[in-house]
């Protein structure tokens, strides 16, 4: 009996020493390094943005905080005529960048690796009744094969469809209002249409199109409100919608149904940021003309829990939804954080 009983706790403290072992050896997230992001020129107060019209480079900003004394500084300047590509893409510990002026050329490159590859035009015959739009990486083997993932044209005829042959998927708007910046949230891929309640949307998985609504509270068709898609600022990564509404309330959005349901969406946390604002001595001080010349430009995909704001003329800035802090994002030479801010994350656990 006693060498059954020592031979069955062996056996249990073997195992509790696998699955012990077993969770201690799970790979880590791979970690945040920072920000990569096209600086801009401050353009003069009351102007919108213009980004790309002076031949400026990626830039990188390291992740500082209090476990990283010496964050990881990152460069591209491994990649040969860099002036001439701008951002479009980061996913899997690699971006994605687009010809100035050929914008069927494509460049994929390793910040930590510091590789590249350049994708080769694809046949005309393909797109031939429209022009590429936008691209985006499904996979690092593709990147490494000088295939870009997915690849999508637009139609001057107002369809659109993939450079691989598929059945065209209708749309009712001119082509030419279609970001070209990619936001991948939730398992898919989002553009976000101009002047419009509707985002195109691609599924990763299905490699099919589709189209996801705003909800109406948040969309008024002769304001040209401005929305935008993404994933909750937090780690939970549920897809959201969020939007800035005068005279200084942050909503933000989830998927839900029920008597409250708006098109699908559900108010997930309204963020009072009127004291904030009034907090920033150059923005305007009258409520209605400042809502006029801020707005929400992104949600932060390093779930950081941060936002994105911009303005016309008064800087750029990010708010932390938990601590309230508002902080400006200037570079040292006195530009500004251009669009788009995209969080590289590494591709391994230990960066």
């Amino acid at each position: 009996m006693a060498a059954t009983a020592t031979a069955t706790g062996r056996r249990a403290a073997l195992t509790f020493r696998r699955l012990f072992s077993s969770h201690s050896a799970a790979p880590a997230p791979p970690p945040l390094l920072g920000h990569f992001h096209h600086p801009a020129p401050v353009p003069p107060r009351g102007c919108p943005p213009r980004p790309h019209t002076l031949l400026t480079v990626p830039a990188f900003q390291p992740l500082i905080t209090a476990a990283s004394s010496s964050p990881r500084r990152l460069s591209l300047d491994f990649v040969p005529d860099l002036s001439h590509f701008v951002l479009l893409y980061s996913h899997l510990g690699l971006l994605l960048l687009r010809h100035r002026e050929r914008h069927d050329a494509f460049l994929v490159c390793d910040p930590v690796s510091r590789r590249h590859v350049l994708f080769h035009p694809p046949p005309v015959d393909e797109y031939s009744s429209g022009g590429i739009f936008s691209a985006a990486l499904l996979s690092r083997e593709d990147a490494a094969a000088g295939n870009p993932g997915a690849t999508a044209g637009a139609a001057f005829r107002g369809r659109l469809r993939r450079r691989q042959p598929r059945p065209p998927v209708a749309i009712e708007f001119d082509p030419d209002l279609l970001e070209c910046l990619t936001v991948r949230a939730a398992g898919s891929l989002y553009w976000h249409i101009r002047n419009n309640s509707w985002t195109l949307a691609l599924d990763t998985a299905t490699l099919q199109f589709s189209f996801l609504r705003a909800p109406a509270a948040m969309w008024d068709s002769t304001s040209h409100h401005r929305y935008r898609v993404g994933e909750m600022p937090a780690s939970d990564g549920r897809l959201c919608v969020a939007s800035l509404e005068p005279p200084g309330l942050l909503e933000l959005w989830v998927r839900g149904s029920g008597e409250c349901s708006d098109h699908g969406w559900v108010m997930e946390r309204r963020v009072r940021m009127l004291e904030v604002l009034d907090a920033v001595p150059w923005l305007p001080r009258n409520v209605l003309l400042r809502h006029l010349v801020l707005w929400l430009s992104d949600i932060d995909a390093g779930r950081t829990g941060k936002v994105f704001i911009a303005t016309a003329g008064f800087g750029r800035f990010s708010y932390h939804l938990d601590t309230g802090e508002m902080e400006c994002l200037a570079t040292e030479d006195g530009m500004e954080y251009g669009q788009p801010i995209f969080p590289y994350i590494s591709a391994t656990a230990d960066g």
